[in-house]
């Protein structure tokens, strides 16, 4: 195998002698136009590389060099005209000229000073695009089923975003959040809820008696038996107060001679009320709770959309992923079937002008190009796989093996984006700021409250009673009574308490006012990224744009030279050394416009990805709705 090599001309020498195309033969000086060349290697040295060779270019009397027609029917570029000498009739030697090969060397002794760097920015390079009707060749062959598999699916972006948020693992659990956030406005709801207690309890007394007036003259120990149940319902209101009703009925015999009636059924109904009239007083902070949990459940929401866009613009790369391994596998047949041919024309010509050691380096190319087909199809499995994981669904998990075929082309048309209008919807439409925005609530939320434990606590306590008394444990009597014969025992008085320093509310305030002041920070600095990352999303869709452009021109000079390097070397084959370096220079111009399309079909999905980062960007990739079950607010105290 020979070193790539490149060519750099240096003289040109014009002969008068007649070439004969398409016969074998041996000349004793080359024929028509020759150009002498020095091969500067670019691999491994060896013997060989670097060295004078010949080749002939055939060039008609009175024509032009013509390059190959635009494929997809686009204008040809224009001919270049080719360069004669007067004949001669003496073979002059050929002469080197300094100044002539220090200009064609690379100037790499050039240096970039500010102004030039000054004068790139203020005259940016213009955007031509793409032709309006340039549609590459693998274009149509990618959205259709390349038989990889007896089974098919065609999806398109909306589709697969459809189907992952029914059937994704992942979307799935991140919903899961926003549904275990909204438990908490339950429970902060049912601190209202009214609460029904029962409580029983019996106690027999046997203690000695130190005088008569205990039980009365002759009775050594008082004995008693007391039994009570007391049922009721507690509420609490949302001003803070404490509403209890609550009815008790006993059970109570004794020894004493001063207990009567014997065998007494009791009953007592009981209303009592405790309302705070500083701490812990006033709607606000007793629904503080319930507000809390609402913007804990709005902040798991923005959280969750956050989540769900981040798996969706996943989905969206493995998608147009897959796109590129499609193109890049058929790009690699076809690179392969251009081997093959020069192999096949070779190995027709073996007797006429080809060689053993061209047939070889053929031989060679096939296998590494074959080698470059087998991974570009492992690929295509494995973006399959990855695309079927995010997704899960059942019309892609049903069968492993079944061909997933993206039918939507990349787009070319360039979108026009205002800097300050991404960074306006970024702002309005990010869930990230809208998060912050909920945290910052529910940090002066807590303030209000620590605040509010800075009051001493001053309560009034309200009860009210009535109750009725027979014997012969006739309770139901009793219960009667209360109502017929008993009349209201009240009650009523404050409870005042107030810790000495409060020094605990007092830190407890501090704490929340600095958690405020930590969230302002991180909002003007999330603010700061997003303006960043829309800024780069921004210029990344017009640069990828500018990227696609420049890469269409290079594929479309690299198949150029291709055609003319392959009309070149058919025609004119060579001998010796000069032929081996000719069907190098074909194989690595081969090469080059391989890497040229991969780099334009890398350089369409690219700019297509841009275009979806940069909704990602400004928060208008998708907009989800998360429907909450909020709890009924907890009604008014009765």
């Amino acid at each position: 195998m020979f070193a790539r090599s490149t060519i750099t001309i240096l003289t040109l020498v014009a002969f008068v002698s007649p070439v004969s195309i398409g016969h074998a033969q041996t000349h004793s000086r080359p024929p028509s136009w020759v150009f002498e060349a020095e091969l500067v290697s670019d691999g491994p040295a060896s013997p060989d590389t670097t060295r004078k060779s010949e080749f002939s270019t055939l060039v008609q009397q009175d024509d032009t060099l013509a390059l190959p027609p635009e494929p997809n029917g686009a204008s040809p570029p224009k001919r270049l005209p080719s360069t004669r000498t007067q004949p001669s009739t003496q073979t002059q030697p050929p002469t080197t000229n300094p100044a002539a090969v220090n200009s064609l060397a690379p100037t790499s002794s050039l240096n970039v000073d500010t102004d030039a760097v000054r004068s790139y920015f203020q005259h940016p390079q213009q955007t031509l695009g793409l032709p309006a009707d340039y549609q590459p060749w693998w274009q149509g062959i990618a959205t259709i089923p390349l038989h990889l598999s007896e089974n098919t699916v065609q999806v398109d972006g909306d589709t697969l975003i459809l189907e992952a948020l029914r059937h994704s693992f992942r979307i799935a659990a991140l919903r899961e959040d926003v549904t275990i956030a909204n438990t908490g406005i339950t429970r902060a709801a049912a601190e209202f809820d009214p609460t029904s207690f029962v409580e029983s309890k019996f106690v027999r007394t046997s203690v000695p008696t130190g005088s008569t007036l205990d039980a009365g003259s002759g009775v050594p120990r008082l004995r008693e038996e007391d039994f009570r149940v007391n049922g009721g319902l507690r509420r609490k209101t949302q001003a803070g107060g404490q509403f209890e009703v609550g009815q008790r009925f006993g059970l109570l015999d004794s020894n004493s001679q001063f207990f009567t009636p014997q065998q007494q059924g009791n009953s007592r109904l009981t209303l009592s009320f405790n309302q705070p009239l500083m701490k812990g007083s006033g709607t606000a902070i007793n629904r503080s709770l319930i507000v809390l949990a609402n913007l804990d459940t709005n902040i798991s929401q923005q959280q969750t959309t956050v989540g769900i866009q981040n798996h969706l613009l996943a989905i969206q790369e493995a998608m147009w992923n897959l796109y590129y391994q499609r193109v890049s596998m058929l790009l690699r047949i076809r690179h392969l079937q251009q081997a093959s041919s020069i192999h096949k024309w070779l190995v027709e010509r073996r007797g006429l002008d080809s060689m053993l050691s061209q047939i070889k380096r053929a031989e060679s190319a096939i296998a590494s190009r074959s080698a470059e087909l087998s991974r570009a199809a492992t690929s295509i499995r494995n973006a399959e796989d990855q695309l079927r994981m995010l997704v899960n669904s059942p019309l892609l998990t049903s069968d492993r093996t079944i061909e997933i075929i993206p039918i939507v082309p990349p787009s070319h048309d360039l979108l026009p984006v205002r800097m300050e209008d991404a960074i306006v919807t970024a702002l309005q439409s990010r869930n990230e700021i809208v998060e912050l925005g909920y945290e910052l609530d529910s940090a002066r939320v807590r303030l209000n409250i620590a605040r509010n434990e800075l009051l001493p606590a001053l309560d009034l306590v309200l009860e009210t009673y009535m109750s009725g008394l027979r014997g012969r444990y006739d309770v139901s009597g009793s219960w009667l009574d209360q109502f017929s014969r008993g009349e209201p025992s009240y009650a009523a008085g404050l409870n005042f308490e107030v810790p000495v320093g409060r020094r605990a509310a007092c830190a407890d305030v501090r704490r929340r006012q600095a958690q405020i002041r930590q969230l302002s920070s991180r909002l003007n600095e999330t603010i700061a990224k997003l303006e960043t990352e829309v800024a780069s999303a921004v210029r990344e869709v017009d640069t990828s744009y500018r990227e696609l452009t420049a890469r269409y021109m290079a594929m479309q000079s690299s198949a150029q030279y291709v055609d003319l390097v392959s009309n070149r070397w058919r025609e004119l084959p060579g001998e010796g050394y000069s032929a081996n370096a000719m069907l190098d220079d074909l194989l690595d111009a081969q090469d080059r416009l391989l890497n040229e399309e991969v780099a334009l079909a890398n350089a369409q999905v690219d700019y297509v990805l841009s275009t979806i980062r940069m909704k990602r960007a400004t928060g208008t990739l998708l907009e989800i709705q998360t429907s909450t079950d909020r709890q009924p607010d907890a009604p008014e105290p009765f």
